[in-house]
């Protein structure tokens, strides 16, 4: 975006880039007050390693206890980045013929201006359908929380030519202090595996519940649809005593509102190391690496911005990934449940 004036000095250069990059909060924050909502959920690089998000069919897939932590940072170049927590835990109990898991997400968007934080309960019934295919149906609800600090946004009234940034009027529209929202959401998936394909598809906020800050608003949380499919091709003879070097291919599409994204990628894997290549179609191509010792796994991924948006070098996005499975002894012959072989990382 360019300023229609001159600055005089460097830090009232840097005030004024500050609030350009501000200005995209600024009108998101005049749409939630006034009008319609469009907006967009996190987007994960590493789709596997945060598993509850990508789809609650998933909840107890591994068998065995599971610990997962996730941390994005996109963009971290701009004043306004997005940064986001993630932490699941999940368990399948023969008792209940399925997994359980729970999942909890917090995401802010520059300053701490925008703050969503959801708790979600999932479970996830398992089927054998046969000895070579099962399928897993999922439910999820989650209790999600929303809140616009205004006091920390830069608005245009607060723009002068000559002095930079300064306070607001005490007699602006915009309103001052913090608006907060709560939001019952309602979600659903299901996966169909066999030992080396895999098949999901999930669809969250059902119900489109509404998300406005203000009663009068028609703001409703857009529903977003998720498909995702894969394959575990070994390339090595399963004869072999060296570890096996295995070739996972993935295809992933998203879709929100009007919006919708196609990712397309493969995994790497030999013994505890993995390593990933992805491009998501007109926008970013992602790299990934993992690693396992013991019981835990880390894995790191990088978003490489292709889109129009790299002109205004907004940097990549970084995500880090963190999990533990307490494996525990239990002879394959004694499982009622089958395992879905997805990528770890």
């Amino acid at each position: 975006m360019k300023m229609n004036f001159k600055v005089r000095s460097n830090p009232l250069h840097s005030r004024l880039t500050k609030a350009c990059a501000f200005l995209l909060l600024i009108l998101s924050a005049m749409h939630w007050s006034n009008g319609p909502l469009r907006a967009q959920d996190v987007v994960f690089s590493q789709f596997y390693a945060n598993p509850l998000y990508l789809n609650p069919a998933l909840a107890g897939n591994a068998s065995d206890p599971r610990l997962t932590f996730n941390f994005r940072n996109q963009w971290p170049a701009l004043n306004a980045s997005f940064v986001t927590y993630s932490a699941g835990f999940d368990q399948h109990f023969d008792a209940l013929s399925g997994g359980v898991g729970l999942h909890v997400l917090t995401d802010q968007i520059g300053s701490e201006a925008f703050r969503h934080t959801q708790v979600a309960l999932q479970y996830a019934y398992n089927l054998n359908i046969n000895r070579n295919w099962a399928l897993r149906a999922g439910f999820q609800y989650a209790y999600a929380n929303r809140s616009l600090n205004f006091n920390k946004l830069t608005f245009p009234e607060q723009i002068d030519r000559v002095n930079g940034i300064g306070g607001r009027p005490t007699n602006s529209e915009v309103p001052f202090g913090s608006k907060t929202v709560t939001i019952n959401d309602f979600s659903a998936g299901l996966v169909l595996f066999s030992e080396k394909f895999y098949f999901g598809a999930a669809a969250h906020h059902l119900t489109e519940p509404s998300q406005a800050f203000y009663g009068d608003a028609d703001a409703p949380w857009p529903m977003r649809i998720s498909v995702h499919t894969g394959a575990n091709i070994p390339l090595s003879q399963a004869y072999s005593n060296a570890e096996p070097l295995t070739l996972s291919p993935n295809i992933i599409y998203i879709q929100q509102g009007t919006s919708q994204q196609i990712n397309v990628g493969t995994y790497l894997s030999k013994g505890p190391v993995s390593a990933g290549l992805w491009y998501r179609v007109n926008d970013a191509i992602i790299a990934t690496a993992g690693f396992q010792r013991g019981q835990m796994r880390i894995g790191y991924g990088y978003d490489i911005t292709t889109s129009k948006l790299s002109d205004a070098r907004p940097g990549g996005s970084h995500e880090v990934s963190l999990s533990f499975i307490f494996e525990k002894f239990e002879p394959i012959e004694k499982r009622r449940y089958s395992k879905v072989n997805c990528p770890k990382f």
